[in-house]
This record gives structure tokens, C-alpha cells and sequence, in this order.
């Protein structure tokens, strides 16, 4: 029983299925020139079996070899650069910011008319210096509803005509009545938002002090 001998055909079997267990896909991947040892080292000292390493016949089919991954069969990807895929990210959300930048709210005029308030005036000015190098639109908010198309308006063309006389000749067809991009906060959310604001500036200011 100790002493049984496999049928050829078995050890053919056996054979080939360690080949393929090793990652190879044919006997010429498998092929180790009887010059090398299993670790593609020259198994003479004097110096003819320098073509076991430099004819590409060293022992291929060890996954550490050289010839197992050679790196024609196998580049390296290019790696994106650290970042730069948040980067795009970070870079629309302050570009939306950069264009809410360009709406003037109903809060920024007097009561029910088309007086600029100081803060209106202050960020008209603001409006209008940086118009040349940015693309946004000018959006005026619309009333509450739709209440009052004509002081709409109105408005716009105060914004218009402002505008125009800061430098901008363009304000005519860059400026809309509009909502604007977000829909603002009432007074009870404005609170809760300041009060949350408030607690982490407290809580840093304390660990900053521990």
C-alpha cells in the first residue's frame, strides 16, 4: 500500500493542476532553467550562468519572482493626488457660495419700496466691483408670493441703474427677479442655528483653555 505507484496519466494530472495552484498558464511560464535554483540564483560560481537571469529564464513561477509579475504585464495604475478628488467637491459648493454672493435680498430694501437700506447700498457696491471678473447673474428676490410684481421691478431697475453707474454695462441683461438659490431661514430656525453656532465656538474655546 506504502509503496504504490501512481499511473502516469495521474502524475500528468497532478502536474499540471500545481501549475495552474502557481498561476501559470502553460509550461513555458512555468519553465526553470536547470542553471537556477528555485529562487532564480545561479547554481555556479564561475560565471556562465549569468544568462539564467539575464535571458529571462529565471524561475518565473514563484509569485516574489521577477518574471511572475513583470511590469509590462502588469503597470502601475496612476494614483490621483492626495486630494484632488475632494477638491472638486469643496470647489462647486464655493462657487455656489461665490453666486449666492450676487443676490440682493428683500431685506436689503426699506420696509415695502425700492430704498436701499445701508446694508443694500454697501453690498450693491460690493456687487459692482466684483461683476467684471465673475459670471454670475445679479438676482433680486421676488415678494413674498409674487405679492407685488410691479415694485419687483421697480427694484430691479434701481439695481440696474446702480449698478450701471459703478461701471458695469452689462447690469441690464445680468441682472433678474428671482428667488434666490436657497430659501433663507425663518426667525425661529435662524435662532436654533445661532444657539448651535454658540455652543461649539463655547465647547472649542474650553478644550482650547483645558
Amino acid at each position: 500500500m506504502g509503496n504504490r505507484q501512481l499511473p502516469l496519466r495521474e502524475v500528468a494530472a497532478l502536474a499540471f493542476s500545481s501549475m495552474i495552484a502557481a498561476g501559470c498558464t502553460s509550461t513555458k511560464d512555468c519553465y526553470v532553467s536547470s542553471e537556477c535554483d528555485m529562487y532564480g540564483q545561479p547554481m555556479c560560481n564561475t560565471g556562465t550562468c549569468d544568462p539564467c537571469r539575464s535571458s529571462g529564464q529565471s524561475n518565473s513561477w514563484w509569485p516574489w519572482s521577477r518574471n511572475y509579475y513583470p511590469p509590462s504585464r502588469y503597470p502601475i495604475p496612476d494614483v490621483m493626488p492626495l486630494g484632488s478628488i475632494l477638491r472638486s467637491h469643496w470647489h462647486v459648493m464655493e462657487t455656489n457660495g461665490e453666486a449666492a454672493d450676487f443676490v440682493i435680498y428683500r431685506n436689503e430694501f426699506v420696509d415695502n419700496s425700492s430704498e436701499l437700506t445701508p446694508y443694500g447700498r454697501d453690498h450693491i457696491a460690493e456687487i459692482a466691483a466684483r461683476m467684471p471678473s465673475a459670471p454670475f447673474p445679479v438676482l433680486v428676490q421676488r415678494g413674498i408670493n409674487n405679492a407685488d410684481p410691479e415694485l419687483d421691478q421697480i427694484r430691479r431697475e434701481v439695481v440696474v441703474r446702480v449698478l450701471t453707474d459703478l461701471g458695469n454695462s452689462d447690469a441690464e441683461r445680468r441682472t433678474f427677479v428671482s428667488q434666490p438659490y436657497g430659501n433663507g431661514l425663518n426667525s425661529m430656525e435662524a435662532e436654533q442655528d445661532y444657539a448651535t453656532f454658540r455652543n461649539i465656538r463655547n465647547a472649542g474655546q474650553n478644550n482650547g483653555g483645558q
